[in-house]
């Protein structure tokens, strides 16, 4: 599968490793987040992006992977707490109720092994 052609988009910086020169961005389109990484990290970690900055960046999509590259500042610190409330969240429970409708969970159950001979088979297909 070929690449997409580059296109621009708007995020918020989700996580960030400065000494790796990595970052995860949630994209305005509330689509797959993009990931950039630079090609050759510096050690100037005081210019590197910050959970919560906002940054516009050209992207691409690889194997369903957006791909950011070029990022530019538009604000930084736009969303100081930003990394505190996502820690907050409460982890989301194995089976959620619904009060607005009825929904029967599923749940995939093995098939029981059962031995079949031969004759049994074929009196069962007919």
């Amino acid at each position: 599968m070929s690449p997409t052609l580059g296109r621009n988009m708007i995020g918020i910086i989700l996580w960030s490793d400065a000494a790796e020169g990595k970052a995860v961005i949630w994209c305005e389109d509330q689509g797959d987040l993009a990931y950039y990484s630079e090609s050759s990290p510096t050690a100037m970690y005081d210019s590197f992006f910050d959970v919560g900055d906002v940054v516009e960046f050209d992207f691409t999509t690889q194997r369903n992977t957006r791909l950011a590259s070029n990022p530019r500042w538009v604000k930084q610190n736009a969303s100081t707490t930003l990394n505190d409330g996502l820690r907050a969240m409460p982890m989301m429970e194995e089976h959620v109720v619904s009060t607005t409708a009825k929904v029967i969970p599923f749940r995939a159950e093995p098939t029981p092994q059962v031995a079949h001979t031969k004759a049994q088979a074929t009196k069962r297909l007919g």
